[in-house]
């Protein structure tokens, strides 16, 4: 059968038609059309009367660019569309809507049918004597979907499985996986390899959400058959006050736990990617000389913590047996998993944890002496947290599994799934070209001006704040050239925008296109006629309809800033603006507006998007706007065009479409696009693209160690020790001491760059000469040509604490740009780039 992009061009075409199918909240389907017609064994009764599609909009508020709602009119004369009102309703029913060719002649179909809009109906909007009027919106509409979704609060909030349906999805999610409402709880007493005890021989049909129905269901530390769970996810433990005598007190005092920050209705943090932020703190008390905190983390599993500070205090990771009374430590609690775990620091004289599980939480346990904080009030506790693990698939669509990543493309995915999208309505296998993409290395420099790899585009992200998900999908998607779009099947698919090289290097379906152009090929190619391509519509007294126009000088920015973590500089807050000077002695004015962006991770990816936005601000402030035929079937917002029309000046300019307005049964199409450049989209940031965060006159200066001038039987190195006695001559006796060393040498002016670290080394387990169960922190050095010695990397902590009484060794510094083991920092000089070797600040060789 003939595709849509066969039929669209033909100079006698079949009738276009829309299929409108209701599959109603009783389980019923409807068929409807404009006309009476027979599609694959089914019948679509004529009831349609008209409808309003509305636009497909590319950067729509609702973060997909398609159609947010339509509304359609059915005929009512019979009451039929009266009676499904009264009986079960329209709140609810699946809508699809398909568009095909059709020969009415024949009774047959012309072309193949693609999908253009799936949503879900709304009661009513009017109905009258001849007419139905009803409302039907997007199913998955992103702008009524928030993120947070978890709210702190003292019931759990997972959804307990009533029915056997149910408890069998909550055995592993079912085609949801984790996603499904019923998971994170699992209750399933009664199915194989499941958890939870029964109520007698029978599971439990009813759960109050409280800690004790949890315990009473098995589903809070363990269930009858001694399985763990620990799915509880309500917050409601407060320890209890105590009588503590603080160190250098005669007399004990009451210690009650300290108002928490963490408040009920407040939201639990989702992290994506590495950033620092401000978790909850969920209660604190001090107990005469360290006060103890939980702090909740986050949603989800997470990978890990890197840093931990404590009123600007960094706090080292507990060690098993070691008294770290002095110096606080902090632990994982849970990790976030669907099972979570207690705080043993807070149990019975039994050793029975007394705190909450908190089940597919992560929880930070901590405890800081009171020189840092004293437990009269709250802390400020700030955290670099590796955040959640993410689903990952390849380019067939297969799952590859959850790993931590910050993949801008995944990221999305993640937030989609956690809206309610499954991974049938989704195009995995888009989802994979984009992630590809996107992790792609491109050079870059680091905040020190040295060379490296880094992907395209990262997304490190911290949502404490409620937001929409469309708000969130839109920032990330604006920090990372990304958009998305229905294909052919219906499925949310995800696409770069970039080149018209890159974005469209085949000849699509459907195109008119004869040649490519710059490399790639335009969707359709619109014109007068001149280039020997039409398509544009005239208008009744003989006009084209067609108009350009451009935005006001207040709506065109020329300043763009952005906030960001910079990963090239522990991850600080910091902000980019920059200004287009040409613009602004032209207008003689400055307008500046901030960008919608989130997830930057560095200054070369906010340079990069920054100027992108400006040259689309500025340079690309001309837009065109055209009525065509059927030709627009099949066009997206987002696809690339070309538009002929030499009374302007344009010949195959390339542009690209912002929003498409189809007419009824697609007859008419009105399109309205953007001017493009390929230049715009380039990998290369200009000025600005990297800082220079470091300050020579309050940095960590290179150690100038001494050493011994003499071996030892050993072949280590010694001082050199001289005694000298001396008489005077009131008969006293002086004794004198000669220490031989070797002179370090002296610091000398050298390009040699500063090394970059990652903040999570590598640690191997021997080989080394670093014994375990102890925190060290290093820095490296890069020695150039001359043995000149380059400024200090910043410190790190090595991770030997995890390794108790071993001898471990640091593997080697591991750089952002991807190497692992011992680095080469790459140079401008040929000359120094061979010559590069790094040493422990203590004068140690990495091994």
């Amino acid at each position: 059968m003939p595709s849509i992009a066969d039929m669209k061009d033909l100079s006698a075409t079949q009738t276009p038609l829309f299929l409108f199918t209701f599959q109603l909240a009783s389980g019923a389907v409807e068929r409807w059309c404009t006309h009476q017609v027979e599609v694959e064994g089914e019948v679509y009764e004529a009831r349609v009367v008209g409808h309003n599609l509305f636009e497909m909009r590319w950067d729509s508020e609702e973060g997909i660019d398609s159609l947010s709602k339509l509304t359609v009119t059915l005929a009512n004369v019979d009451s039929y569309c009266s009676q499904i009102e009264r009986n079960s309703g329209w709140k609810g029913a699946r809508v699809t809507v398909r568009f095909l060719f059709f020969d009415l002649k024949t009774g047959a179909p012309a072309s193949e049918s693609t999908v253009i809009f799936r949503g879900m109906a709304n009661s009513a909007d009017e109905i009258t004597e001849t007419t139905l009027r009803l409302t039907v919106s997007n199913r998955m509409n992103l702008q009524r979907q928030l993120l947070p979704e978890v709210r702190i609060q003292r019931r759990c909030p997972w959804k307990f499985p009533v029915t056997a349906e149910q408890r069998a999805e909550a055995l592993t999610g079912g085609t949801a996986g984790k996603y499904s409402p019923f998971y994170r709880c699992g209750y399933s007493p009664e199915v194989p390899g499941g958890a939870g005890s029964l109520e007698g021989s029978a599971p439990y049909t009813f759960c109050e959400y409280t800690r004790s129905h949890c315990e009473q269901r098995g589903m809070f530390k363990q269930d009858s058959t001694a399985n763990p769970t620990r799915r509880f996810g309500g917050i409601e433990f407060v320890p209890p006050s105590i009588q503590v005598r603080t160190y250098g007190d005669k007399s004990f005092h009451a210690s009650a736990a300290t108002e928490n920050e963490g408040r009920y209705n407040d939201f639990v943090p989702i992290v994506y990617g590495t950033g620092w932020y401000a978790p909850p703190i969920v209660f604190a008390r001090n107990d005469g000389n360290l006060t103890r905190m939980e702090v909740l983390l986050g949603m989800g599993e997470i990978q890990g913590v890197l840093k931990v500070v404590v009123n600007d205090i960094e706090i080292p990771p507990g060690r098993t047996g070691a008294n770290m009374t002095a110096t606080g430590w902090y632990s994982l609690a849970s990790q976030g998993s669907r099972n979570g775990g207690f705080n043993t620091d807070f149990s019975d004289a039994d050793g029975n944890p007394l705190g909450d599980p908190y089940g597919s939480m992560a929880c930070l346990s901590l405890a800081v002496p009171n020189r840092v904080n004293d437990g009269k009030k709250l802390p400020t506790v700030e955290v670099l947290l590796e955040g959640t693990k993410l689903a990952r698939y390849a380019s067939n669509g297969a799952y590859l599994g959850d790993e931590f990543d910050n993949n801008p493309a995944w990221v999305i995915l993640e937030i989609l799934r956690r809206s309610g999208w499954s991974t049938e309505e989704i195009d995995l296998a888009s989802f994979a070209e984009a992630a590809a993409y996107c992790g792609q290395q491109i050079p870059a420099r680091d905040l020190h001006g040295n060379p490296v790899f880094i992907p395209r585009f990262e997304c490190n992200l911290v949502l404490r704040r409620r937001r929409s998900v469309a708000e969130v999908i839109r920032g990330i998607r604006n920090a990372c050239r990304l958009y998305l779009s229905y294909n052919d099947s219906g499925q949310l698919r995800l696409r770069s925008e970039n080149t018209l090289a890159l974005q469209q290097p085949s000849k699509p379906a459907g195109t008119n296109s004869q040649a490519p152009l710059d490399g790639g090929w335009p969707c359709y190619e619109f014109g007068d006629g001149a280039a020997g391509f039409s398509g544009i519509l005239r208008r009744e007294n003989g006009e084209p309809a067609i108009r350009f126009w451009s935005r006001s000088a207040a709506d065109t920015p020329n300043r763009l800033s952005v906030e960001f973590q910079d990963e090239f500089n522990e991850y600080q807050q910091d902000s980019l603006s920059l200004v287009d000077v040409d613009d602004v002695l032209l207008t003689g004015q400055e307008i500046s507006v901030p960008l919608s962006a989130l997830g930057i991770s560095n200054f070369h990816q906010a340079a990069r998007i920054i100027q992108l936005q400006l040259d689309k601000s500025l340079r690309g402030n001309t837009y065109v706007q055209f009525e065509t035929s059927v030709r627009g079937a099949g066009l997206k917002p987002g696809d690339l065009i070309t538009v002929s029309y030499l009374k302007e000046g344009f010949l195959q300019q390339p542009f690209r479409i912002k929003s498409v307005s189809p007419g009824l049964n697609y007859r008419t199409v009105t399109i309205t696009a953007q001017i493009h450049n390929d230049v715009w989209y380039s990998d290369e940031a200009g000025g600005g693209s990297h800082g220079t965060r470091r300050q020579p006159g309050f940095e960590v200066g290179v150690p100038r160690p001494l050493l011994g001038n003499v071996l030892d039987e050993e072949g280590g190195t010694q001082f050199g020790i001289e005694e000298r006695t001396d008489d005077a001559l009131d008969g006293q006796i002086s004794v004198g001491l000669k220490v031989g060393f070797i002179a370090p040498g002296r610091p000398s002016a050298t390009s040699a760059g500063i090394p970059l670290l990652n903040l999570a080394l590598v640690v191997s387990d021997g080989g080394g000469g670093l014994a375990g169960d102890q925190t060290l922190y290093y820095a490296v050095s890069a020695l150039g040509a001359g043995d000149a010695e380059s400024a200090l990397s910043f410190l790190a902590r090595d991770g030997a604490a995890r390794h108790e009484h071993e001898q471990r060794g640091i593997a080697g510094a591991q750089l952002l740009g991807g190497n692992h083991g011992l680095p080469s920092v790459p140079r401008q000089e040929p000359a120094e780039s061979a010559s590069n070797r790094f040493r422990a600040t203590g004068g140690q060789q990495f091994r």
